[in-house]
């Protein structure tokens, strides 16, 4: 009987210590000199009380509520609803002290062995699901100038993710990202499930268009929803929210965005690398099956405009990092350490980094874990 190779992972019984628990796990390797990591999926936490500080007028007394509560969990409030993502104890994800502390933050990536950080929000995206647009859009201000100010005091390490709010009004996109470029931002993110925001409507154009234009990559993030209930539900709501892109790159690739925008980039974090070979095999095969029925016509088969536009974040992946070597997809890879979420390699990001180099040798994994990075957000 042939040998298998069996990927070792802790039982069942054997959990994993919440990120607030976490020790840094360092075995003494180091990369080779001269490796800068950059992590491309961080998190932090918005200042407490944010919008309820920094909205005037009629908007201050509506504002969204953030604090950090008596029982030591963050909570949000809008329209007096629970913003809390139920069935979840809150400081798995959110309860170390870096995700709103900056000091504490740079100590954790200096143990890590982190070079640069791009951060994510925390709470400020589920506002997305507010009815008033127009004051979504102004809650997203206030976010993106507080990121501005938060990375500001330390711009070569903290790259904060601003929010594009623009995809209910896609004709502003143009004046908004100058905007947050005004401000200081590199990085930006459009929802990646938005209700009702068709993406490959011709309405949307123009907010294609400006995204290319800038030369600022856009960035899609896995989300909190709760599709089932019951028994095994928050296994199964997390499992499926870590593997939702396979339908989104295929809207971007078959309905033509990426090829009437070459120089679209388009980065897909928290979903692995596994899912994206599988994805390309059958999104080509059905564009030759069905070539007489598609709609937009392409002039390449849908895989092409991956591989020359579209990034994939892991964290740990060791099915992923293979399928890439074995692909030569390795320059289409990033690396993110996810802190400090549950699912996050905090704690083990030295030797999830060394499992890189073990694998792609020297060069392709310096380009995983920073190269990448550095050439896409000109880092």
């Amino acid at each position: 009987m042939d040998s298998v190779n069996v990927i070792e992972r802790p039982g069942a019984s054997e959990g994993i210590a919440w990120p607030m628990h976490r020790q840094t796990r360092d075995t003494g390797w180091r990369p080779p000199v001269g490796t800068r990591i950059i992590s491309v999926d961080d998190h932090g936490m918005e200042e407490e009380g944010l919008w309820e500080k920094r909205l005037t007028g009629a908007d201050k007394q509506r504002a969204p509520r953030l604090w950090h509560g008596d029982d030591g969990r963050w909570h949000m409030t809008v329209d007096g609803q629970s913003y809390d993502v139920p069935g979840i104890e809150g400081n798995i994800g959110e309860g170390r002290p870096g995700m709103w502390d900056a000091k504490e933050r740079l100590k954790d990536m200096d143990a890590e062995g982190i070079n640069v950080s791009l951060f994510f929000h925390s709470r400020a995206m589920s506002l997305v699901r507010m009815e008033d647009k127009a004051f979504f859009t102004r809650c997203m201000d206030v976010y993106n100038e507080w990121l501005a100010e938060y990375c500001g005091a330390n711009a070569d390490r903290l790259i904060g993710v601003g929010i594009l709010p623009t995809i209910y009004n896609p004709s502003d996109s143009p004046a908004y990202i100058e905007k947050m470029k005004g401000l200081g931002l590199k990085a930006l993110e459009i929802p990646s499930a938005p209700k009702n925001v068709p993406y490959n409507a011709s309405a949307m154009e123009p907010m294609w268009e400006a995204i290319a234009a800038s030369g600022i990559p856009v960035m899609f993030h896995v989300g909190a929803y709760l599709e089932f209930r019951g028994q095994g539900a928050l296994g199964a709501n997390l499992t499926k929210n870590l593997g939702p892109y396979r339908p989104l790159w295929s809207l971007l690739a078959f309905s033509g965005i990426l090829e009437r925008h070459p120089g679209l980039k388009v980065v897909f974090c928290e979903g692995g690398f596994g899912w994206v070979p599988w994805t390309l095999q059958d999104a080509d095969r059905i564009y030759q099956v069905y070539e007489t029925e598609m709609r937009p016509k392409l002039k390449e088969l849908p895989s092409f405009y991956f591989k020359r536009q579209c990034y994939a974040a892991i964290m740990t992946d060791d099915v992923g990092l293979k399928l890439a070597r074995d692909y030569d997809m390795t320059d289409n890879v990033l690396w993110s350490c996810d802190y400090p979420h549950g699912e996050s390699v905090f704690g083990e990001s030295r030797g999830e980094i060394k499992k890189i180099f073990d694998t792609l040798g020297e060069e392709k994994a310096r380009d995983v874990v920073g190269r990448n990075a550095a050439k896409l957000w000109n880092l």
